[in-house]
């Protein structure tokens, strides 16, 4: 894990109590891992509170700043902000385990702590699940995708005009597998 040595956070020599730490995180701390991002251009910053106790350590992360991600109706490029907290307990044992999200097990008698996996599974998590380019939805985008959506889409006034007969009638035309129509006149036959 040479690789990610600059993410290793030393508590060995720090005294009891609340210590802060910074860490840029940008394009190339993606490029160590080996799996391919749906966003371009990050510029994050993670904060880190380490509580260090007795027997334990508390670790806050809070997670800031902007990433590219492509829209999801017009595929064009906009800047996202994101931000996400999590905290973790570190405890001692006689090996490492990561396996629990809020509980993490370091042997006995190390002095770091790696956080590489903790910042890049935070900015996964905290990647929108919907993706709309602010343009579109203020209604200022002039996207050929829009445009095309939009010739092709049922007006809200059309579908409200087409009375049931008609939307059944058309879903009638194609064929319908056999296992399905067993299932309508089932349900026809409990609704009668």
């Amino acid at each position: 894990m040479e690789k990610f040595r600059y993410y290793n956070v030393s508590f060995a020599g720090l005294p009891l109590g609340q210590h802060e730490f910074e860490f840029p995180i940008t394009q190339s701390f993606f490029d160590l891992f080996e799996f391919d991002q749906d966003f371009q251009h990050p510029n994050l910053r993670l904060d880190l509170v380490l509580d260090k106790k007795n027997n334990f350590l508390e670790l806050h992360f809070q997670l800031s700043g902007t990433i590219e991600v492509n829209c999801d109706l017009t595929n064009e490029p906009y800047e996202e902000k994101i931000s996400g907290k999590s905290s973790i307990i570190v405890k001692f044992g006689s090996e490492f385990d990561d396996s629990d999200d809020e509980v993490w097990v370091i042997p006995q008698g190390e002095f770091t702590i790696n956080i590489a996996q903790m910042i890049y599974e935070m900015t996964l998590l905290a990647l929108p699940k919907k993706r709309i380019h602010p343009d579109v939805q203020s209604g200022k985008s002039h996207s050929e995708m829009l445009e095309l959506l939009e010739q092709y889409s049922l007006e809200e006034e059309e579908f409200d005009e087409m009375d049931e007969d008609e939307l059944n009638e058309e879903s009638n035309d194609e064929e319908i597998d056999p296992r399905w129509e067993a299932l309508k006149k089932l349900k026809n036959n409990n609704n009668g």
